[in-house]
């Protein structure tokens, strides 16, 4: 299978782009492109119809193409996977139709399609629970099946979200592209490099995703003895938010498996709550994190050389999911995370962007929903 991944400034650098890659007879069956908002994402669509392409895309909060992260771009991988191979999904939410519904559709879609499905999923909209989502397909699917994904982004603005195809952009809903796990070799691996610090705790009252009490005390306050007083006065929400990158908590799993991280993005100085960037169960076991340095970008890179290696992992087109708040975190260096996770697959063309949570498999391969992430998938043709 080949691919080619380039990034484009423009719609019209899109389309001299697409020309360039395919004037050598590259006949490419399917694309995926990322967006930034300030791009105009309804011209997009019909940039790839010009050219016969099917496409699927969101909207971003910052781009990923090989080793180079950038901002208020396009970029776009052409793939010639056999068109019998894989098929595209659109569902938009409405009154009818919740996300749950939505992914359970996707789920029989994909079962009907083929024996061996994995999934791509881009996910649009604000009010997304993406726990429904996950639910929906493996509900639908009844066993753990390869799914990888992020939910859009707004260059940060937190407003409202898109994913779009060949003829419509929606902003509540999900495209996905359904690949034969028979005839595509389908890997990938979520990882974070985030330490954890202190004890164990344990989430004693919660509910969705806020946290009412931890080892039966309020949230809030064990969170101010962890990271601070804030000058002794009483924490705010905007406080909480501005620490939301650096502090995730670390949600545990059973069987070794990597924690999930979850990112506190509001604190309730009357509740003495704190509000998650995901759901949590009651009686569910977590660290806190340390604040990230370069040992979480190490860390990390380490993680997806050994999964590289171990794995036997060679692809033909690899995407990177990585999370927003990765970004308010790293800052800088944001740029030497994405160059070294590239470096060990050489040449391999890669696309991703910063996304607001991610889907992806730990190396025991179960499929979670998690912040402060990198999930990284490859598709090589078998």
């Amino acid at each position: 299978m080949k691919s080619a991944a380039f990034v484009s400034e423009s719609i019209e650098e899109l389309k001299h782009n697409i020309a360039k890659h395919t004037e050598d007879g590259f006949q490419p069956t399917i694309a995926i492109c990322f967006s930034s908002i300030c791009q105009d994402m309804s011209k997009v669509g019909p940039v790839f119809s010009d050219f016969g392409i099917p496409v699927m895309g969101c909207s971003t909060a910052g781009e990923i193409c090989n080793d180079d992260f950038i901002d208020r771009s396009l970029v776009s991988m052409l793939l010639d996977i056999k068109q019998e191979q894989f098929q595209l999904f659109t569902g938009e939410n409405d009154e009818k139709r919740s996300t749950y519904q939505i992914a359970f559709d996707l789920g029989k879609e994909a079962i009907s399609f083929c024996r061996n499905p994995a999934l791509i999923i881009l996910s649009a909209g604000m009010q997304v629970v993406a726990e429904d989502l996950l639910r929906g397909v493996q509900d639908a699917v009844g066993r753990p099946l390869p799914l990888y994904g992020g939910m859009a982004g707004d260059d940060a603005n937190w407003v409202q979200t898109f994913a779009f195809n060949n003829d419509k952009v929606i902003d509540h809903g999900m495209m996905a592209l359904i690949l034969d796990g028979d005839y595509l070799e389908v890997k990938g691996l979520a990882t974070s490099g985030w330490e954890p610090i202190g004890l164990e705790n344990t989430i004693t009252k919660g509910c969705g995703n806020t946290i009412y009490t931890i080892n039966d005390e309020p949230a809030l306050d064990v969170f101010i003895r962890y990271f601070g007083t804030f000058d002794n006065t009483m924490v705010k929400g905007e406080d909480v938010s501005s620490l939301s990158a650096q502090y995730p908590l670390q949600i545990l799993r059973e069987g070794g498996s990597e924690p999930i991280l979850r990112s506190p993005i509001i604190g309730n100085d009357q509740e003495r709550s704190l509000t998650l960037a995901g759901y949590i169960k009651e009686g569910e076991r977590f660290r806190f994190s340390l604040s990230p340095g370069l040992e979480v970008i190490e860390k990390t890179v380490e993680n997806f050389q050994v999964f590289q290696k171990q794995d036997a992992v060679e692809s033909d087109a690899l995407i990177l999911f990585s999370c927003k708040g990765r970004h308010a975190a790293l800052g800088p260096m944001m740029e030497d995370e994405v160059s070294g996770i590239h470096q060990p697959w050489g040449n391999t063309p890669m696309i991703g962007f910063l996304c607001y949570g991610e889907f992806g498999n730990t190396e025991l391969g179960a499929c979670e929903f998690y912040n402060e992430t990198c999930s990284l998938v490859s598709i090589k043709e078998k």
